[in-house]
């Protein structure tokens, strides 16, 4: 393509020093400009056209001046024309693929650089020196491969000075063809031959020769204009090159300034894209020009919200100390920045972030360097993502709620990094650096289940972050980038490596010098091995249980949300603390307990339930088995204080008298109660044994008139079926609700259900921490507190909750009643079946064995504290009753409420109460034991018939046994379990039995108990 360039401006124009030119005969030494070619037949102004030759021959005018310009290459100087000052090199644009009319003209160099003009031959001036033979052209080389039109190619490398040689360049030979030419040929011949060569170009799109019109200008599509008006024009492509003997040294070209500025637009805009890249790593720049407008940018949200990060909860007892630390899926303590060092904070810039404190959240520079060292790399080798920007996405991530969500705060998409971006700025305006630093290094992940920087010092060192080394925190700062590949514990060299680098970077920030950071180097890693993390958190509590029965108390709270999803949210993830009643000391005596009675890899289970009364605060609640799911290590997650698992047994007797004493029945009440009674408001048929259509005492040979007190001190069946029946069983089943006793099936039992009066039937199954309530009402004077778990509550902004109430008591018992209940249950302990849970000072309970013996139980309190124990088997009571149990280093025969229950609460009360002060139970209200009714309540059978032999003495002492049981005398020995527990026979004041009878002989210290039976039977132990 052949343009037409208008003469240039003498802004832009080079001035060409020690040009020689002739004006009127004269030669001058002044600096000279080209002029223009002269058309053929024409004229322009300082053209030579019209003009007569000089008296040498040549012509006179610009042009002719060129043509006699001798040849660079030639080798003694022109003595008309000093020598130039050599121009100091310059870089240009590679040489485009030309050829003459005879072909294309290549250099011994190699073949034409493609984009570039050939050069033209110059006319040589005649009487420069003898003509020189023409050399043939040289042999042409291929053509160079056109590039597109209008695209610049690459400037050219300046090169080293060439050597002066003969006719190196194809365009050296054609130029000294042309000169010898012009010698040869009159003046007109050299100036024609001048403006043919000169106005000889390479097409672009083809790259071969064409030839303009003469005297036209010629510029590339792509360059600076060439042709006759500049002496760049006339020089070959190597001649730029040129610096040795006889080489000609051309000026600087002028100044493009459409190229300049299309150069720095092209800049312009490729910045533009690489700061696009910095955020949009994986987005075409122009979805993100298009996108990215400044009113799209700045109509986005700006104010991101930041809630309080997820942390665990934890559960402190009643001393401060910790019982359990509730971990969500992300195991975090939040740290204040107070507590973060220096080191640290250094550390995690040096490596992540080092202009953290110079840019204002994105940071042009380092997204730079990330997208030149991610190009170098092939791949994604530095992020260019600052601290506030890992900060803000972290955030969201955080806030998701949905796994779409989540998709969305993770994704690479154009809208989520433009967000990323706005939310960026608005932090660095909200929150100084040090904050949003604080706020990173608590919000990042460390790996191994660790995410904060606090919980990361303790997971990895065992250690609080405000304790950490130089090597600590550089191996922490090191993790962030990528846990999992960097997990010491995992890959200890890769880690070790990754913390090298990271002291490497701090000592090239200057946070610390080189020679600290070589000694931190040759430290190990010294990484503490973390236990594996437990499935369920309160497994590694050291109550297990009652973190348990808080983490269910939590769940229910509407405080902590609508819905089962947000409690547990909070719960596991709102940094929760929990103040609890529970009572270390306490607590650690009944876990002694019941270890140390049943061990824990026994089949038995013994779990302890202690409440204060008057306040209802749950102060210990221990079993003897290890929390987990491991079933073959005997374990268990069931909630065996909470739950219903066993039969209470004669422990329910307790609110029949209770019932029984609010409606009028004095301590005198009593009842003949043979070994086997038939009750006509209790039918009952088992279809089988000796008492199939009635209830029995556990002991046939029991039978006789019992009153209230040894009634209960002796636990007769019989007798407390004959009390149900005055006072009715749904007014004892109202009264065991009032007191916070209500089984799962109550509304199943009837009126007519007479096993309830004596804790048994199909629907009687109670907790150990209902029964202790119900209990701690009765040592409470009939107050009931409902049971609490927590005094105070507070969320991760140190906000109360509303999960801990002040006690919720009420009375729901007569003060009067309570007391003189409280008064005839003292006795169990010191009179009757209970003397096992004796502890030195004043206490009352009451024993409790079910049917067949699937369960025992003992429930007793003092003034300052109640506990319900009960042992069972709990994978099966019933198919696996308590016989030939091995506990208390001994083997039982059979367990009754007396043995093993009043054992472990004897143990635990003598423990928990070692530092209380010794406080009297409250005596009988006497207006409540003298009653409204009382004295015997039916006709006892008449005497037997005197047998053959038989003396009068021996006929009143049978008597007397009959209807006053141990008052004339002693009855017969009684047994106890195998072995023998306390010696053969415990003799009591005023000749009372210690004791029931056992049928295999051999005293025991506590009798059978008398408990109800399931499904309708009647026969159990006391």
């Amino acid at each position: 393509m052949l343009v037409e360039v208008p003469r240039r401006s003498r802004r832009f124009r080079r001035p060409t020093e020690g040009v020689t030119s002739t004006s009127g005969g004269r030669e001058s030494s002044t600096p000279s400009r080209p002029s223009p070619p002269v058309p053929a037949g024409g004229s322009s102004r300082g053209g030579s056209a019209g003009v007569p030759p000089r008296a040498d021959g040549t012509p006179r005018g610009v042009a002719a001046e060129r043509a006699a310009t001798p040849p660079r290459s030639a080798t003694p100087p022109r003595p008309a024309a000093p020598p130039r000052p050599a121009a100091p090199p310059r870089p240009a644009a590679p040489p485009r693929p030309a050829a003459p009319k005879s072909g294309p003209v290549t250099s011994k160099d190699g073949p034409a650089t493609p984009g570039s003009a050939a050069p033209t031959a110059e006319a040589a001036t005649p009487g420069a020196g003898p003509a020189g033979k023409p050399r043939p052209a040289g042999k042409a080389g291929p053509a160079g491969k056109a590039r597109p039109a209008g695209k610049a190619g690459p400037a050219g490398k300046t090169g080293p000075a060439g050597k002066a040689g003969p006719a190196a360049e194809a365009g050296v030979r054609a130029k000294i063809r042309g000169r010898t030419a012009a010698r040869s040929e009159p003046a007109e011949t050299g100036t024609t031959a001048a403006a043919t060569a000169a106005a000889t170009t390479v097409s672009p799109a083809t790259g071969t020769a064409s030839v303009a019109s003469t005297g036209t200008a010629i510029r590339g599509q792509d360059g600076p204009a060439s042709g006759p008006d500049t002496l760049d024009s006339q020089a070959p492509a190597g001649a730029a090159q040129g610096g040795g003997p006889g080489a000609r040294t051309l000026p600087r070209p002028p100044v493009d300034r459409r190229r300049v500025l299309k150069k720095m637009a092209l800049t312009a805009s490729a910045l533009g894209v690489v700061v696009a890249l910095l955020s949009l790593p994986f987005v075409g720049a122009v979805g993100l020009f298009a996108k990215g407008s400044a009113d799209h940018f700045l109509g986005l949200p700006s104010e991101l919200v930041t809630p309080p990060l997820p942390q665990s909860s934890t559960i402190l007892a009643s001393d401060g100390s910790v019982i359990a630390t509730l971990r969500g899926a992300e195991n975090r303590i939040v740290v204040p920045g107070s507590d973060i060092p220096k080191i640290m904070r250094e550390a995690i810039v040096s490596i992540e972030d080092a202009r953290f404190y110079e840019h204002g959240g994105v940071d042009p520079q380092g997204v730079l360097r990330a997208a030149l060292r991610n190009s170098e790399a092939g791949g994604v080798a530095q992020g260019g993502s600052t601290l506030t920007q890992q900060y803000v996405k972290n955030v969201l991530l955080q806030n998701a709620r949905t796994t779409h969500e989540r998709e969305v705060a993770a994704g690479d998409s154009l809208d989520r990094k433009i967000q990323e971006l706005r939310y960026a700025l608005d932090i660095e305006k909200r929150f100084s650096k040090d904050e949003i630093l604080e706020r990173y290094l608590n919000i990042a992940y460390f790996g191994d289940g660790a995410y904060g920087v606090g919980t990361a010092a303790e997971h990895y060192f065992g250690v609080p972050i405000s304790q950490v080394t130089l090597e600590q925190a550089a191996l922490l700062a090191g993790l962030v980038q990528s846990p999992s590949r960097y997990n010491p514990a995992a890959h200890p060299q890769a880690a070790l490596v990754r913390r090298n680098t990271v002291l490497d970077k701090m000592a090239e920030n200057n946070y610390v010098s080189p020679t600290q950071a070589d000694a931190a180097k040759q430290m190990p890693l010294n990484v503490v091995p973390a236990p594996p993390p437990a499935a369920d958190s309160c497994e590694t509590s050291t109550a297990p249980f009652f973190c348990d029965y808080v983490r269910s108390q939590l769940r229910a709270s509407p405080a902590l949300g609508t819905t089962v999803e947000e409690r547990n949210r909070r719960i596991y993830e709102g940094g929760l603390v929990i103040r609890t009643t529970l009572d270390p000391l306490v607590q650690q005596a009944a876990q002694d307990a019941v270890n140390s009675t049943i061990a824990p890899d026994n089949r038995v289970s013994a779990t302890e339930v202690v409440i204060q009364p008057g306040t209802g605060n749950i102060l210990a609640m221990a079993v003897n088995r290890v929390y987990g799911s491991n079933a073959g290590l005997n374990q268990t997650v069931v909630p065996l204080p909470t739950n219903a698992t066993f039969q209470p047994g004669s422990t329910f007797k307790t609110f029949v008298l209770a019932a029984a004493m609010e409606q009028g029945y004095g301590t005198s009440t009593a009842f003949y109660s043979p070994a086997c009674y038939v009750s006509p408001k209790f039918p009952l048929d088992r279809g089988e044994g000796d008492c199939a259509k009635g209830f029995s005492n556990s002991d046939p040979a029991e039978a006789g008139i019992y009153d209230i007190p040894r009634g209960t001190w002796d636990s007769v069946n019989t007798f407390y079926v004959q009390l149900a029946e005055k006072t009715g069983i749904p007014a004892v089943m109202e009264m065991a609700k009032r007191l916070g006793v209500v089984p799962p099936k109550a509304d199943k039992i009837g009126p007519t259900d007479g096993a309830t009066a004596i804790g048994g039937g199909q629907y009687m199954y109670v907790s150990p921490l209902q029964m202790a309530d119900a209990y701690a009402t009765i040592a409470g004077g009939g107050l009931r507190c409902a049971p609490r778990f927590a005094t105070g509550a507070v969320d991760s902004s140190k906000d109360p909750i509303d999960v801990a109430r002040p006690p919720q008591c009420e009375q729901v018992l007569a003060k009067g009643v309570a007391d003189t209940v409280t008064s005839v249950l003292a006795g169990v302990p010191i009179n009757g079946t209970g003397t096992n849970a004796a502890i030195g000072r004043p206490s009352a309970g009451k024993t409790g064995t079910t049917d067949e013996f699937s369960a025992a139980w003992y429930v007793g309190f003092t003034p300052q504290m109640t506990a319900a124990v009960s042992v069972g088997d709990p994978t099966g009571a019933e198919s696996h009753p308590l016989r030939n149990v091995v506990a208390d280093g001994r083997t039982w025969s059979r367990v009754f409420g007396g043995d093993l229950p009043a054992i472990i609460w004897g143990k635990s009360m003598r423990a928990a109460l070692a530092n209380q002060p010794v406080v009297a139970l409250p005596g009988a209200d006497p207006t409540v034991a003298h009653g409204t009714k009382g004295g015997l309540q039916n006709t006892p059978p008449p005497p037997p018939a005197p047998t053959p032999g038989q003396g009068l003495g021996d006929m009143l002492q049978n008597l007397g046994q009959q209807v006053l049981p141990g008052v004339f005398g002693q009855p017969q020995a009684r047994s106890a379990p195998l072995g023998g527990q306390n010696g053969t026979q415990q003799a009591v004041p005023n000749g009372q039995d210690n004791g029931g009878g056992q049928p295999d002989g051999g005293a025991q210290n506590g009798g059978p108990q008398n408990g109800g039976g399931q499904n309708g039977q009647n026969r159990g132990g006391r």
